[in-house]
């Protein structure tokens, strides 16, 4: 078993030329710690689709224009967390946490991918705007979803076993 430990802390301009920067330098010091590449790649999708997510729901109205993305490991496990400034009078915080709620009340995150694709296919609903992205990172991603918002920043993380 490879015990590691290892932390990438970055404040990142929200520009999306970084987000495939930061996916593929993720996926490249994964690929040099661990054998599975499966696992490597989903990591870098996750960590992309995170990323993505801080620049399309962020808060860049004021001075700050950075989010904050950490990659860490230990032991057998990898984290990912990505930080963004949120708007008070916006319920995306609070969307991104409901979704969460709803994927933990599905004994897989398998079963709560295929209960979102059906309820896509059954109609538009949520003003045509699917809500896959936090599911499909769960299932394809193979992690363990979380987010927290504190003093007008949300985190969300996202831990995977190796």
């Amino acid at each position: 078993m490879l015990n590691f430990n290892f932390s990438i802390d970055l404040p990142v301009r929200s520009e999306w030329a970084n987000v495939d920067l930061l996916r593929t330098s993720v996926q490249n010091c994964f690929t040099a710690i661990f054998s599975d590449i499966e696992g490597c790649h989903s990591l870098a999708m996750v960590t992309g689709e995170l990323l993505e997510n801080a620049i399309k729901y962020g808060d860049w109205s004021g001075k700050e224009s950075c989010f904050r993305l950490k990659v860490w490991g230990q032991g057998r496990k990898a984290h990912i967390a990505v930080e963004n400034p949120v708007r008070p009078d916006d319920n995306g915080a609070s969307e991104v946490l409901n979704i969460l709620r709803w994927i933990r009340c599905f004994p897989s995150a398998n079963e709560a991918y295929r209960a979102r694709l059906l309820q896509i296919a059954q109609g538009p609903a949520n003003g045509g705007v699917s809500k896959l992205g936090l599911v499909r990172i769960a299932y394809e991603g193979d992690c363990d979803l979380g987010a927290e918002v504190s003093n007008g920043v949300i985190r969300v993380t996202a831990e995977r076993d190796f």
